[in-house]
């Protein structure tokens, strides 16, 4: 009788260590990549073009891992939890980081690269986000300020 309690103990501690693995594994869902070409407006009515490299996963554990970076390797990362649900994405940041190229530090950021290295000026709340019918497995998203077209890496 004893034998059985032990292998049935055994047993249900294997069983318990595995789902609680399962349930805080980090494996990644989806990892994501855009290069997006994004078009500003000056206030001398300049136009200003900048190519983005944006990276997004989203893991299975409900946190992501984002980043944006434009020339000159200025951008942010950003971690936190995700809710995807009725076509929305919104992403709650936790922590997040500047990225600022240092080599030209005698040359001043611009406005809109000051903008761009902090993580809560982009939307992060309730972006619309679908998945366009030539790739399923692609995700387009629409936040306050701009469009990306995530593909997967």
């Amino acid at each position: 009788m004893n034998k059985l309690a032990l292998l049935a103990a055994t047993l249900g501690g294997l069983l318990t260590g595995y789902l609680i693995n399962q349930s805080v594994s980090t494996v990644v869902t989806e990892r994501l990549h855009s290069d997006t070409r994004m078009h500003v407006i000056t206030r001398a009515e300049k136009y200003l073009t900048l190519d983005i490299n944006a990276g997004l996963e989203l893991k299975e554990t409900g946190e992501f891992e984002y980043y944006i970076v434009i020339p000159r390797d200025i951008g942010f990362s950003a971690v936190g939890n995700y809710s995807l649900e009725d076509g929305e994405l919104s992403l709650n940041i936790t922590e997040s980081e500047p990225l600022l190229d240092e080599s030209d530090s005698d040359d001043p950021l611009a406005l809109y690269e000051k903008l761009v290295s902090r993580a809560e000026m982009h939307t992060t709340e309730n972006m619309l986000a679908f998945r366009p019918l030539h790739n399923k497995q692609a995700l387009v998203l629409f936040s306050e300020r701009g469009a990306f077209y995530f593909k997967p890496r």
